[in-house]
């Protein structure tokens, strides 16, 4: 009987041991996890961009046009239509050389203040020192610009022509501001003519 009592006294003990109460443990809270953002679009940026300026319209047959630049900018008003842009040109037998000759001796005569009339060009007694280029460059341009031809200074070049089948072009003035005379002033010849 001791050995049942001793039994039991166990089992009694294991029953107070096995009848705690059960607990269950909640997880603990987890930090939140910032959440991924959506990637942000990179600004736009809106470059205006100018509407294109349509061609000027072609003249009515018999109406002169004026020359690129008008009255005030590369030369006289023109007689003659526009001609056809093109880079369709060479050297070949010049035309208006004597005129731009004479346009060249009326703006010294007439614009001396343009020239510095005491320093020429070595080797070259009438190729006198530019003191004002842009003025003299249309200036020669209008003077050319009578009697049916026409002169028109592209900024760099002065183009001369009586029709639209040809123009010469004329280098009137060197890079260190000087008269460009002569044949060395004849540069090409284009075909047909390109303003």
């Amino acid at each position: 009987m001791r050995a049942r009592f001793a039994f039991s006294a166990v089992l009694i003990g294991l029953s107070f041991v096995a009848c705690r109460t059960i607990t269950e443990e909640l997880p603990e809270e987890e930090t939140p996890v910032n959440p991924v953002a959506a990637p942000v679009a990179p600004p736009v940026i809106v470059i205006p961009v100018p509407a294109a300026t349509p061609p000027p319209a072609a003249p009515a047959p018999g109406n002169p046009t004026p020359a690129p630049g008008g009255g005030g900018g590369g030369g006289g008003t023109c007689p003659l239509p526009a001609g056809t842009f093109n880079e369709n040109c060479s050297m070949q037998a010049q035309t208006f050389l004597a005129r731009v000759e004479a346009a060249i001796d009326e703006v010294v005569r007439t614009d001396p203040q343009a020239f510095n009339l005491n320093r020429t060009r070595g080797g070259c007694a009438n190729c006198y020192q530019v003191v004002d280029p842009t003025r003299y460059v249309n200036r020669v341009a209008q003077a050319i610009t009578k009697n049916g031809v026409c002169g028109y200074y592209d900024g760099e070049e002065l183009g001369v022509k009586s029709s639209n089948q040809f123009n010469d072009q004329y280098d009137i003035l060197t890079s260190d501001n000087f008269i460009r005379r002569q044949g060395g002033a004849y540069r090409s010849t284009c075909r047909p003519a390109w303003f």
